[in-house]
């Protein structure tokens, strides 16, 4: 790829080497990064490289393919100036252009801390639970959490509530998912390892699965298609875990025909829990209990205050040079 289709580097990127633990993320990334004519000087996207690589199982070519895909994104989007924004200010999620006005839409909640983080070891789950379409717990750290309440915004026929515009929406969003990439990239730099995030869909609502069904389906059609289209191709997939939570037990069957349509890998990421499973201590499974969301924190008061969206950059530099 010529070096002129990347897009602007982002100033206040950290831009030395990412301390790998497994060697073989050096050699992985670095041969990626020959064949996409990354300049050795410019270390801005290893931990993002070295993520795809992961993701989808050192084929180089595939991610070759997909980083490429991710810089011509990133540049027709100007994502550069977003990470920018957000690291030299500061921004917080509540920060973010449009916050206020989505969360009448649907309410958004994130908690990360880029502390070491030990991998829950792998606990396959039983034949015909709720959790039966995962096939384990998270193999790799946890960082933090991102919830979606799809049930819980304000009925999108009330003309007050649709002054949130699709695109102020997906602005809103970009911001969003570039903060999240800050930091899997941050902890990468911080402790030379991959950490992901587990993405939660509350299906609660105050006026039954019925109206829920009717809410999400507006909010998808009006607001998510277009961020899909948007974000894809940005960033690697940081998501550990999907956890459809408040499920109702009708929607089981539903959820059968559904995954048939649905790529195995895919399958694997996601975990479905009823009402009943909706507890701390069956989420604390597919992340860190401080990182648990707050309607979920409240059946237990023995963990400590959750850590609410802190700034996203102003770590110690990385180690290695």
């Amino acid at each position: 790829m010529a070096a002129e289709s990347q897009p602007s580097r982002n100033p206040c990127a950290n831009e030395s080497h990412v301390p790998w633990k497994d060697p073989k993320f050096f050699n992985g990334v670095d041969r990626v990064r020959k064949a996409c004519n990354v300049p050795d000087s410019d270390r801005e996207d290893d931990a993002m490289i070295g993520m795809l690589l992961d993701r989808f199982k050192w084929d180089h070519d595939k991610v070759v393919e997909m980083y490429t895909k991710s810089m011509n994104r990133r540049a027709e989007l100007g994502m550069s100036e977003i990470k920018e924004h957000i690291v030299s200010h500061k921004l917080k999620l509540e920060d973010f252009p449009h916050h206020t006005d989505v969360g009448t839409v649907i309410p958004i909640f994130a908690s990360i801390s880029l502390e070491r983080q030990t991998p829950a070891p792998a606990k396959t789950s039983p034949p015909g639970t709720d959790a039966n379409t995962s096939a384990s717990s998270p193999a790799s750290p946890v960082i933090g959490c991102y919830e979606m309440r799809y049930g819980q915004g304000q009925d999108q026929d009330e003309p007050e509530s649709l002054r949130v515009t699709p695109a102020d929406f997906t602005k809103y969003m970009l911001y969003v998912t570039q903060w999240r990439w800050i930091q899997c990239e941050n902890y990468a730099r911080q402790h030379g390892e991959l950490g992901f995030w587990s993405m939660v869909h509350d299906l609660s609502c105050p006026q039954g699965f019925l109206s829920v069904w009717s809410k999400a389906r507006k909010v998808i059609n009006n607001y998510i298609s277009p961020v899909e289209e948007a974000c894809s191709g940005l960033f690697p997939p940081m998501v550990q875990k999907i956890l459809i939570v408040n499920v109702p037990r009708f929607f089981s069957p539903i959820w059968s025909i559904i995954s048939m349509m649905l790529p195995e890998q895919h399958k694997e990421r996601i975990v479905l829990l009823s009402t009943s499973k909706t507890t701390a201590a069956e989420l604390s499974k597919y992340m860190p209990e401080k990182h648990l969301p707050p309607h979920v924190r409240e059946q237990s008061d023995s963990l400590p205050p959750a850590i609410d969206v802190p700034p996203a950059a102003d770590l110690p530099p990385s180690k290695a040079g």
